[in-house]
């Protein structure tokens, strides 16, 4: 599958230009708390090419870079399911996703090239486990260093974030797991929306919102299922995170998060 593909780095050195990394640390400081660091199990597979080195740069196309990124089918079969997960949140083409009109198919397309994406969704455990991964991240704790290390941390969120607002995960999570998914986000989102122009930005605020509302429909409640049905900008935003430059669409989202349960 051919593909244009950048650097995320690059596309952080532009999105993060005039980030407040100053007000940021004092935040992080007034709250007294760490970044949250992510688990390394022992057998997360480490991907031999990377972006930033030579060996990346020499790549011709896009599909030289999918290729370089699959993980050995071996290997896909003895790794354990939180190794896999790590892997996979480490794809180093994962945040190209950003790089589509449309994220819900720009991350479509990510699952679809990297083949650990095709073994995570069938281990009946991966939602529960990337539920925990996310509960367990501090969107208050930023890094104090440097502006595109504070971006990729933001990036994390929203990549999980995307992740879980997927059918094959929403599905494999109970009615109660599906509750705590929203009110975990409903949480993320408000502490995403304090450092909102320090670090997250409208993006960030999106994912979060994405996941409450896919889970939302998921579990058909029925006053936001009924607002969807009335309201194409809602739609248009379940479909494909697009907020029709109408910001509102999150409000609509979060209200009905708020009674869900």
């Amino acid at each position: 599958m051919k593909q244009t593909t950048y650097y995320r780095f690059t596309w952080l050195s532009v999105l993060l230009v005039g980030l407040l990394v100053l007000s940021a640390c004092k935040k992080e400081e007034a709250t007294g708390c760490s970044p949250y660091v992510p688990p390394t199990p022992a057998d997360t597979y480490v991907f031999p090419v990377q972006p930033g080195t030579p060996a990346w740069a020499s790549l011709t196309s896009g599909d030289e870079m999918v290729e370089v990124c699959q993980v050995p089918a071996a290997r896909l079969q003895t790794i354990s399911t939180p190794g896999l997960i790590t892997t996979c949140l480490n794809y180093p083409l994962l945040g190209d996703m950003i790089f589509f009109d449309n994220l819900q198919f720009g991350l479509r397309t990510q699952l679809s090239n990297f083949n650990g994406f095709g073994e995570l969704q069938q281990r009946p455990e991966a939602a529960a486990l990337l539920l925990a991964r996310y509960q367990s991240m501090r969107p208050a704790c930023i890094p104090s260093t440097e502006p595109v290390e504070i971006g990729d941390y933001a990036f994390d969120f929203s990549d999980i974030e995307m992740i879980l607002a997927q059918d094959e995960y929403l599905q494999q999570l109970s009615p109660a797991q599906r509750r705590m998914l929203v009110q975990v986000a409903l949480e993320k989102y408000a502490a995403k929306q304090v450092l909102v122009e320090d670090v997250y930005g409208l993006f960030g605020l999106k994912t979060a919102a994405f996941v409450m509302a896919r889970t939302m429909q998921a579990e058909n409640y029925a006053p936001f299922m009924t607002a969807l049905a009335a309201d194409t900008k809602l739609k248009m935003f379940v479909e494909q995170v697009d907020l029709s430059s109408d910001p509102t669409v999150l409000d609509t989202v979060v209200d009905h998060a708020k009674q869900f349960n």
